[in-house]
């Protein structure tokens, strides 16, 4: 079993919203001051990931102590889900923002203060570089997997490589005067954002709609691979947040009697959690024979009569 090194994942997400905090305000300030939009879009970044790292931080305070119970089968765990649905609303409002008022410094250019402006953006890249690395995920743990940490982390990445690109337009629009590509800058860091909120979007809604947590035809391969497995039906997996995959099958093996399909069950709990990263697994047994006399393909119709057959 590897042991986490280093910060948890909570701590991870304090001590970086400490920073993104403080680089919203310098590069918010300082392009504010400056007049760069560039700065301004990239502080709202900041600002951004303050906000979701914070939430995702309580959303995951409040799932460690709500254990599940017969009203809540899985605990509250799935409100990291909800924490990334806000991440991208709040994210399309703020890109929406900028590309409002790069539009509007297209056609009328704003003087801005370049000295000063490269000496804020060089600044926040030293932040924003340090949440990054704060960010980083310990190799061999589970934080690896976790959503909230790998959102945040890219998060802080792409926020390095924008103050990279607006201390560039800095650079340009000193030596050509082209102030234009200042907001032609804030637009597509404004572009990026919305790219990297389709990204979670896509995440979130995959884990509502109990889109298959992994590759299950790989799955059922390496199952009918152990030896006994006579077939897998009925395989389903969904993720209830990005760190918690559950499982269930019929599967059918060589046996007659419960007590000797333990072994079969250990061989499957190990397979599935050590390939597949399934934390909850619920298996049930058939022989041949039982798997012959029904069928296991799942068949809803909402405006059917509810019947009883499996």
């Amino acid at each position: 079993m590897s042991h986490s090194h280093g910060p948890t994942t909570t701590g991870r997400l304090a001590l970086s919203s400490l920073v993104f905090g403080v680089n919203f305000l310098v590069q918010g300030l300082g392009g504010l001051w400056t007049g760069s939009l560039g700065l301004v879009s990239d502080s709202l970044e900041n600002l951004n990931d303050t906000v979701v790292n914070l939430l995702a931080m309580g959303s995951i305070r409040v799932a460690n102590r709500k254990e599940p119970d017969d009203r809540w089968t899985y605990g509250w765990h799935r409100l990291e889900i909800f924490n990334t649905l806000m991440g991208v609303i709040l994210l399309v409002v703020l890109a929406g923002a900028v590309l409002f008022e790069a539009w509007d410094r297209l056609e009328h250019p704003h003087p801005i203060r370049l000295g000063w402006a490269i000496g804020f953006s060089g600044a926040g890249l030293v932040l924003n570089l340090l949440a990054t690395w704060i960010l980083v995920p310990s190799t061999g743990t589970r934080q690896e997997r976790d959503l909230n940490l790998r959102s945040a982390y890219l998060h802080a990445l792409g926020d390095s490589l924008a103050n990279v690109a607006v201390m560039g337009s800095m650079v340009v629009i000193r030596f050509t005067g082209w102030r234009w590509v200042d907001p032609l800058l804030a637009a597509a860091i404004a572009a990026l954002i919305l790219w990297g909120a389709a990204r979670l979007l896509q995440d979130a809604v995959g884990i509502l709609m109990h889109r298959a947590a992994f590759d299950q035809e790989q799955a059922r391969t390496e199952l009918l691979g152990l030896p006994g497995i006579q077939g897998v039906e009925d395989l389903r997996s969904w993720r209830v947040c990005s760190h918690l995959t559950v499982c269930t099958a019929h599967v059918i093996v060589e046996a007659q009697r419960l007590d000797e399909t333990e072994g079969f069950l250990h061989a499957i709990e190990h397979l599935m959690a050590d390939r597949f990263g399934v934390r909850h697994l619920t298996v049930h047994f058939e022989t041949r024979e039982m798997a012959d006399r029904h069928h296991h393909r799942f068949i809803h119709q909402h405006d059917a009569e509810q019947d009883h057959h499996h």
